[in-house]
């Protein structure tokens, strides 16, 4: 029996799996190249880089699938490789036994919680970098007519929105270590503050000191 299950698991399809692959390809891809770039062309909403978009599908992409991807991968092909309910198959009219069992589906969302949480501070790293990104280049979006955060909102708002995305990591790294010293956790939760000494220049400079590239550029000029 076991034999026959791990080759269920071997032949199932995984829709969840092939959406992050296809839309992470796509994204990677169409963005800046192609013959079509997404970054470029100006399709209004449909362009991610003009629509102010690119906040959010760096958090997602590079905050939360970069992340659960190993864990989503593990508990579904190695974890479970004997438990047929975990193969996704073409029964069910097409839906497989996974996506039709509510109660498997709440324990797999159950266990992938912590990684979930733990994905938040790496989302919120990824997002400040675009947001400096974008802080910088403001000036150039406009005539690009390029609406990202920093040119919808202004600088004030990227400076704003780049303290607390990296503030809030710190944070959540003292909220983990908390949250697991309470269950006998371990100290390993605190190994991110290490990095602190690193970002306090950079809050300073970004979020408060008025550092944005621009007038590096200008001085350059």
């Amino acid at each position: 029996g076991g034999d026959g299950e791990k080759g269920c698991c071997a032949r199932g399809w995984d829709p969840v799996m092939a959406f992050v692959v296809v839309s992470s390809l796509f994204n990677a891809v169409a963005y800046t190249g192609g013959p079509f770039p997404l970054g470029y062309v100006g399709l209004g909403n449909v362009s991610i880089g003009y629509s102010g978009l690119g906040d959010l599908f760096v958090f997602v992409y590079f905050g939360l699938v970069a992340t659960l991807g190993v864990p989503y991968l593990f508990l579904t092909k190695v974890a479970f490789v004997s438990t047929p309910s975990f193969c996704w198959n073409n029964k069910a009219a097409g839906f497989g036994e996974f996506g039709l069992n509510g109660l498997l589906w709440k324990r797999l969302l159950t266990l992938l919680y912590p990684s979930f949480l733990h994905a938040l501070p790496i989302g919120f790293l990824a997002m400040a970098i675009i947001v400096v990104n974008n802080l910088r280049d403001r000036h150039t979006d406009i005539h690009a007519r390029k609406k990202t955060m920093a040119v919808r909102f202004g600088r004030r708002f990227c400076q704003v929105e780049y303290f607390l995305l990296v503030v809030g990591t710190y944070v959540f790294c003292i909220w983990f270590w908390w949250s697991s010293a309470l269950n006998n956790g371990k100290w390993t939760e605190l190994l991110p503050l290490l990095s602190l000494p690193v970002a306090i220049p950079q809050l300073k400079a970004v979020a408060f000191g008025g550092k944005d590239g621009h007038l590096c550029l200008l001085q350059l000029v």
